[in-house]
């Protein structure tokens, strides 16, 4: 679990939808993977692009955590829900269970840079992002979605975002893109699949990443089944 330039890049051009938000999580204490000489690249990026005047020392803490950054590009504070509290983490809970009453609509932030892929009951954790997220809370998440094979228990798809959160649990989509884990191509919009023939299947010639933006609107009685977007007209 980890941000990179490109991971960092695309948090910080998205920090608008994060706006008024207060509380937060992180799934997983977030680190900043940079080797030395990424850590200028990423303060000169943030100034040409987005016009954040920041410094190496106010990007990168000491112990390699990213809350200092997630400072400067003004997202809320963010604390962490983990397996275990090896990396510091204030909430320990195994997504694979039900999160308990005490945690049910905390957050109006959660961030997923990496966690899900790896929780073998990926449908359990993405239902306790649900149940943990306020009405009007924001979650992002950023994961593998193809090329990279092994990483993981799961590469995740469109369908995640649109036929999930947003066809089965109401959520709006805010933004759903895929971009290169190392190279400097733009991200690559993806709308809704679920018109388009065969859903939003599309082959990358090298590792991508999806981040996606989903706010919660409330709770509803009773909810559909998530269908995939490839078979929603059969």
């Amino acid at each position: 679990m980890g941000i990179s330039i490109n991971i960092a890049m695309q948090m910080a051009r998205n920090a608008h939808f994060l706006e008024g938000k207060t509380e937060g999580i992180m799934l997983g204490r977030q680190k900043m993977h940079f080797r030395p000489k990424w850590k200028n690249r990423l303060v000169q990026s943030l100034r040409d692009e987005l016009d954040i005047e920041t410094t190496e020392d106010e990007l990168f803490q000491e112990d390699g955590f990213c809350e200092s950054f997630l400072k400067t590009i003004k997202w809320p504070a963010l604390k962490s829900l983990d397996f275990s509290d090896i990396e510091g983490a204030e909430y320990v809970h195994d997504l694979t269970k039900p999160i308990g009453r005490s945690l049910r609509k905390k957050f109006d932030v959660i961030y997923d840079g990496g966690t899900t892929e790896h929780v073998f009951d990926i449908a359990m954790a993405f239902r306790n992002v649900h149940r943990m997220l306020k009405d009007g809370g924001v979650f992002i998440s950023c994961v593998g979605t193809d090329g990279w094979f092994g990483h993981g228990f799961y590469q995740v798809g469109p369908d995640v975002p649109w036929r999930f959160f947003g066809a089965t649990l109401g959520y709006d989509v805010l933004k759903c893109c895929t971009f290169n884990r190392t190279d400097r191509e733009p991200p690559r919009d993806i709308p809704d699949p679920t018109l388009s023939p065969r859903g939003a299947e599309h082959r990358y010639d090298n590792p991508q990443f999806i981040f996606y933006v989903v706010q919660k609107r409330g709770e509803k009685r009773k909810y559909p089944p998530t269908i995939q977007s490839h078979y929603v007209n059969y």
